[in-house]
């Protein structure tokens, strides 16, 4: 059951790993941004994001 397109899982994939990226520079938001991008590629690697879930979204072209 997936509800992500490959469009958006690529962005996902890039968005994340500039975020955990970010949280390792030594003035970025540690926590925040590194736990942020670790859903977002985790979300990617699925394909299923639970959000869009309870929104009724889905990017996956049917």
């Amino acid at each position: 059951m997936s509800n992500i397109g490959m469009f958006d899982r690529i962005a996902r994939v890039v968005i994340a790993f500039a975020l955990m990226y970010w949280a390792m520079t030594p003035t970025g938001p540690t926590l925040s941004a590194g736990y942020t991008g670790m859903f977002l590629l985790a979300t990617a690697i699925i394909g299923w994001c639970p959000w869009y879930m309870s929104f009724g979204a889905n990017t996956k072209k049917q």
